[in-house]
């Protein structure tokens, strides 16, 4: 029978026998003594730095969030609307004339409520050129307008404006400076009185539909804004006025101006005037039954309302 002898080494004192390694995986399952005196001082510490030392480390943390946008302004807005109120007036005057079955025209004061409305589709994108190109839709129609007829008789009279442009802004002083605008496209006033068999009144219905080329321009001046424009007309057609002259040729100007005053995010008050013209030329010859030079058909109108930028 065989006797086995087990052998065993001594361990000297600041040496480590070989471990196992199921004991190996056992002490790595124990989190160091120390950890927990560490997360405590660490904690200590923080509590301990000074105001200025949070304060360091709360901006940057905001630094590390995206800040909030602020609302678009006018020259950046992916759409504007807006209403006003108008107090418009007509006036048409006649030179040369040497008939007498015309007379000149006008009205002052009818009320003429309006809405615009701006779009630019790719104003997010930032787009060189794209993003700044958009349409402009306006319409306005007077409100309980009547005109005189013959012998003071009240005559139902209707006044409408419509305009569309292809509209494109420029920023050269960048986003908070001015803004300078170009249109183009189609302008329509129409202006119908009830026909009675009067000339001096049925002369005055028109209808003008236009190509209009027009600039605009808006510059900041502290709180407020001031904004400008102009434009020019050509008559396609012009209605029954032109009907009573022979060889007759028509061509327009408008002006308008505003001020802008911001009174809450995204919206501002406005106020302005704006001024059209149509003059006319008449060839007109002894023994026409109506014999002018010209004529000079004015709108104008004063306004004010509120738009809304996003």
């Amino acid at each position: 029978m065989q006797r086995r002898t087990l052998a065993c080494r001594r361990v000297h004192p600041g040496v480590h026998a070989a471990e196992s390694p199921r004991a190996v995986r056992r002490r790595a399952r124990r989190p160091p003594a120390a950890a927990p005196l560490t997360a405590a001082l660490a904690a200590l510490t923080a509590l301990a730095a000074p105001p200025a030392a949070h304060a360091e480390s709360a901006a940057a943390a905001g630094a590390d969030r995206p800040a909030e946008s602020e609302p678009p302004s006018v020259g950046t807005a992916l759409f504007i609307v807006g209403v006003d109120l108008e107090i418009a007036g007509r006036s048409l005057t006649y030179s040369d004339l040497l008939s007498d079955n015309l007379r000149s025209y006008s009205v002052l004061g009818a009320p003429m409520p309006a809405i615009r409305g701006e779009l630019f589709p790719l104003a997010r994108s930032r787009l060189p050129v794209l993003s700044d190109l958009g349409v402009v839709l306006s319409y306005a129609r007077a409100l309980g307008l009547d005109s005189e007829g013959d012998g003071g008789a009240s005559v139902s009279t209707s006044w409408s404006r419509l305009r569309a442009d292809l509209r494109g802004r420029y920023r050269p002083l960048g986003d908070a400076g001015p803004i300078a605008f170009a249109s183009a496209g189609l302008s329509w006033t129409g202006y119908d009185v009830e026909a009675e068999g009067d000339p001096s009144r049925d002369a005055v219905s028109v209808s003008y539909t236009a190509l209009r080329l027009g600039l605009d321009g808006r510059l900041p001046a502290g709180p407020i804004a001031v904004e400008a424009g102009a434009g020019f007309q050509v008559p396609l057609s012009m209605g029954e006025l032109a009907s009573y002259f022979r060889e007759p040729s028509a061509a327009g100007v408008d002006l308008r101006a505003a001020v802008a005053v911001p009174f809450a995010p995204r919206l501002e008050a406005r106020a302005g005037a704006s001024y059209t013209r149509f003059f006319y030329d008449f060839d007109s010859e002894p023994g026409d039954m109506y014999v002018a030079g010209g004529a000079l058909d004015q709108f104008f109108s004063l306004h004010a309302g509120v738009a809304y930028a996003y």
